[in-house]
This record gives C-alpha cells, structure tokens and sequence, in this order.
C-alpha cells in the first residue's frame, strides 16, 4: 500500500527536485555571465576616452583621375591594418570623389575618425588602392 500525499516523495523523484537541480545549475553560470558583462563594459568604457594611437591616412587630389586612367600605382591605406583597442583611425580626402576605405566612406574635402572601442575585425570595399578591400584587425 502506497501513501501518495506524502511531500517527501514528491520532492525525491518529482517536478520539484529537477526544477531545484536546475536552478542549482543554471545561478552559478548566470552570475558569471554577469561579472564576465560587467568587467566587458567596463574595459570598454576605458577604452572610449581614444588614448591610443592615432593612424592616419591622407587621399590626395587627383586620385579618382588617375585611378580612372589606370594610373594609380600606390596604396594610400594597407589592405589588413591591425591596430589596438583605444585606436583612432583617420581618413583625410583631399580628392575630388567619395571614397570608400574599409569602413570609412569619405566625401570629398571630408575628415572621417574612429576610435576602435572593441576587438574585432571591421571590413570593406577600398577605392583608393591596388587592393579591392580593406580589413582592420583590432586586438
């Protein structure tokens, strides 16, 4: 004969014990996601304030001409640039035409900066070199 109001059994084989064995589980990994978000955040607030080095690149006039008499000879900005975290990366057009470098599209006479808060890898199309993309590595 069985006694099916006892609690006790519920709570050895029932709903309740798997429920207790995965929030015993699942807290532990949810307060180190936590502190894992909370340091990120705060590395990366440090890293706004654009302390680190600052690499810059100057488009001269008469680039999109040369480039359309299949003149251009030089790279202006290098195919793969790897840079810190805090980095400033600065595009000058002094040319005639927008250009695209990487992740930067520069109008005409335009300055465009960037100061790279988080590792990564940020792409794109160059229009002002041999090569046909631009890739910054940050670390």
């Amino acid at each position: 004969m069985s006694d099916t109001s006892e609690p006790v059994g519920f709570l050895r084989s029932g709903p309740l014990k798997i429920l207790l064995a995965t929030l015993a589980f699942l807290i532990p990994i949810t307060v180190a996601i936590v502190i894992v978000f909370s340091m990120a955040i705060g590395d990366s607030q440090t890293a706004t304030t654009g302390n680190g080095k600052v690499w810059s690149y100057q488009i001269p006039n008469g680039t999109k001409e040369r480039i359309d008499k299949g003149l251009l000879t030089e790279d202006y900005f290098p195919e793969q640039l790897t840079i810190a975290v805090g980095d400033t990366v600065e595009i000058v057009n002094h040319d005639v035409a927008v250009h695209s470098v990487g992740p930067f599209t520069v109008r005409p006479g335009e300055t465009q900066k960037m100061i790279f808060v988080d590792p990564g890898y940020y792409f794109g199309i160059c229009t002002v070199g041999l090569h046909e993309s631009v890739t910054i590595t940050v670390v």
